[in-house]
């Protein structure tokens, strides 16, 4: 189960949603970054982790991406995160919740 975005928000609710409704295991959250080269990747770490209550020593390895001046004007200051929780049962929950009530 994952969730990939630039908004603190979005990922906070996404995070805050998992522990309300799923039994979880703190430690088996996991965090990954997708940042430009020119970014600080402590810095970004640091910020993620306060805000989705994620200890830094659960981020996986970040992917930092080469800086390309032309690709891209709006470069997101801590760049891409994603927050997984590796739980087969929790995806057949949620896929079940998905399919009885859209199909």
């Amino acid at each position: 189960v994952a969730l990939t975005n630039t908004s603190p928000e979005i990922l906070k609710y996404f995070s805050v949603w998992l522990r309300k409704y799923f039994i979880i295991d703190e430690n088996k959250l996991r965090c990954r970054l997708y940042i430009w080269s020119n970014l600080d990747e402590i810095k970004a770490k640091n910020f993620w982790s306060k805000q989705l209550k994620v200890p830094i020593n659960q981020f996986t390895k970040s992917y930092i991406s080469k800086t390309i001046p032309k690709v891209r004007k709006i470069r997101h200051l801590y760049g891409v995160c994603r927050l997984s929780y590796g739980s087969k049962k929790i995806f057949n929950e949620i896929d079940e919740g998905i399919r009885k009530h859209f199909y």
